[in-house]
């Protein structure tokens, strides 16, 4: 990661709630597309995603189905990766969820994160994300 896009990616991960959930929708597309989700399954994944972003408690909620439970996965490595950003920039978001791969998180969502997570084109998009 050059030190320009690891700059740009700190400085957008500081916006607000929007932003926010911007970022985490683009990242947990992302890996859905990377894990393969199956196409009659993205809509109900993608709807209780967002669900689970704009709710203040959407990460504790339990899982209603399959579709919720693969939501609630890809949420909390958003959550984590998000949070690391807005406090250090890219390097944190990797170590986190590095970290917490298996702890807090599903260690296949977090491995497919890492693997997106390396190319800087990912974190350039994530930028222009957090600005939508």
């Amino acid at each position: 990661m050059n030190g320009f896009a690891q700059k740009i990616s700190h400085d957008s991960a500081k916006a607000g709630g929007f932003a926010r959930n911007a970022r985490a929708s683009f990242m947990g597309s992302k890996i859905m597309q990377s894990i393969g989700v199956e196409a009659n399954r993205l809509d109900a994944v993608h709807n209780a995603m967002m669900l689970r972003l704009i709710s203040e408690d959407g990460a504790s909620l339990p899982a209603k189905d399959e579709s919720d439970q693969l939501a609630a996965q890809i949420v909390a490595v958003a959550r984590v990766a998000d949070t690391a950003l807005a406090a250090g920039g890219t390097k944190a978001a990797v170590a986190a969820v590095m970290r917490e791969s298996g702890r807090t998180i599903d260690p296949m969502i977090a491995q497919n994160f890492l693997r997106l997570a390396s190319s800087p084109i990912f974190w350039m998009a994530m930028d222009a994300a957090g600005d939508a």
